[in-house]
């Protein structure tokens, strides 16, 4: 072979999750990411397909961050025969590890209790288990921002900041082709909002071939984030007035982290009922906060500042850690409170038992705050569900349901353009992944009136030659 060719496994076709993008060249065989597929059954029913590729002749896997759709069919890949390298940040292999351990978990207590089903037939053994979450961590090796390494012949690779979560990257490649001719692929990897909290804003970079971007928000604009922290403080102010409960299904990594911050300014500056209790029930997620406190150096200027100022930016006045599942239970008395709890699109986790509680009565309130995939429970909430099944029971829904977009992590198309704006050397073509249909197509037709850039929507399991 020749060429270089790009081969787009998972978050192609409008599939939003599984992201994983074969590359292979005459020098290397090589994935960006190895996601699992969520959301609706047929997605998640990919999870059980061989890969496209041999694993044992993979030679690396480009990380760009730790979230599940990203990293959670790395144990499959290693349990059939992976020995290559995983390149990633240090802050990315170690969220990486709570984020597979977790889904490992609730993975194999699905199986046990026989309630995965693919093609309508139940499965009896699980795809993987914790030994090969280990053999995955065995894999790591760490880099940092902006040092350009030539990985062997034919092969360089350089990290930049993506802005999306703690140690996310966008990854800048450049391969060769037998004739020696270099080409540059630049993976956006989920690029974050300009202006997030917490993290510094994504690089922007200025030349490339072949952009892959993902689009989960191409067709849309966040709520900017004065408007979202004047919503979520009617809705600390209602739940205050009303002896409440408001419930954000919270998710581990980041958007707990954001949450957190963003409690403690609004305390510390007292514009908050100090009755308010706030409560995070997630044990994944209070993994991930200790994580985030170990990797300062990710931080931006403004959570730097705080801290130099004796600030502890995840603790405030009325902030308790649930630390068992007997003080979760508790949590079904609570009023004039705010529960934080996993996961972030209802999927499992002691969210479900707040949600049985908490959603039939209209005083109460359910906050989304990222994005959720079609198929989901929290889908179909946040869609006008006015009874949902939950562990076999109908539940109404009649709390007051928000979406507070400003708290997301990932960009909208504003921010999508902004950065692809930024190309000096537009590049030939671009890849649009990462977005359902309508996000995708929406972004296609901004880039090509906007940009006049050649772009493509890639099809599952569809390849290119990029020479």
């Amino acid at each position: 072979m020749s060429s270089i060719k790009l081969r787009f496994l998972g978050a192609a076709g409008g599939i939003v999750t599984g992201s994983c993008h074969y590359i292979d060249t005459p020098y290397i065989k090589a994935v960006v990411d190895c996601g699992m597929f969520q959301g609706e059954r047929k997605n998640e029913a990919l999870n059980w397909r061989n890969f496209d590729f041999d694993p044992a002749k993979l030679d690396v896997v480009f990380l760009t961050h730790a979230h599940l759709d990203h990293v959670g069919r790395l144990p499959l890949l290693v349990k059939h025969g992976f020995k290559g390298k995983i390149i990633a940040t240090d802050a990315t292999r170690d969220l990486a590890y709570i984020v597979m351990q977790d889904a490992t978990k609730l993975h194999m207590e699905a199986v046990e209790r026989g309630r995965v089903t693919v093609n309508g037939q139940p499965v009896s053994m699980p795809l993987w288990d914790q030994s090969d979450v280990e053999a995955v961590m065995r894999r790591f090796q760490i880099y940092d921002y902006g040092e350009k390494v030539d990985l062997k012949k034919g092969v360089t690779f350089r990290m930049r900041e993506a802005g999306h979560i703690l140690g996310s990257v966008s990854f800048e490649l450049w391969l060769q082709n037998a004739a020696g001719r270099t080409r540059k692929l630049v993976f956006s990897g989920d690029l974050g909002q300009t202006g997030a909290r917490i993290i510094r804003d994504p690089d922007f970079i200025r030349e490339a071939d072949y952009v892959i971007v993902e689009s989960t928000y191409g067709g849309r604009y966040h709520k900017d984030k004065s408007s979202t922290i004047l919503e979520f403080l009617s809705i600390l102010d209602d739940i205050a007035r009303d002896n409440s409960v408001a419930v954000i299904p919270t998710f581990a990594v980041e958007r707990t982290q954001e949450i957190l911050y963003e409690l403690n300014l609004l305390v510390e500056k007292n514009v908050v009922d100090p009755g308010l209790k706030f409560y995070l029930d997630s044990p994944m997620a209070s993994k991930a906060t200790m994580i985030f406190e170990r990797y300062r150096k990710y931080y931006d200027q403004d959570a730097l500042d705080l801290i130099r100022a004796g600030d502890d930016i995840f603790k405030f006045r009325g902030f308790e850690i649930i630390e068992n599942v007997k003080q979760s239970k508790q949590l079904a008395y609570a009023k004039k409170a705010v529960i934080m709890a996993g996961s972030g699109m209802c999927t499992g986790g002691r969210v479900l038992h707040h949600l049985i509680n908490f959603l039939p009565d209209s005083k109460n309130h359910l906050v989304f705050v990222g994005f959720q995939v079609p198929g989901t429970l929290g889908r179909r909430i946040l869609d006008g569900a006015k009874k949902v099944r939950i562990y076999g029971k109908t539940v109404e829904v009649k709390a007051q349901v928000h979406s507070l977009g400003g708290f997301s992590a990932h960009a909208d198309q504003g921010d999508l353009m902004y950065w692809l704006r930024n190309f000096g050397h537009y590049p030939r073509e671009v890849f649009i992944v990462h977005g359902d249909n309508d996000n995708r197509i929406a972004l296609k037709i901004k880039i090509e009136n906007e940009l006049q850039l050649s772009t493509n929507l890639p099809e599952l399991g569809q390849e290119y030659e990029l020479d």
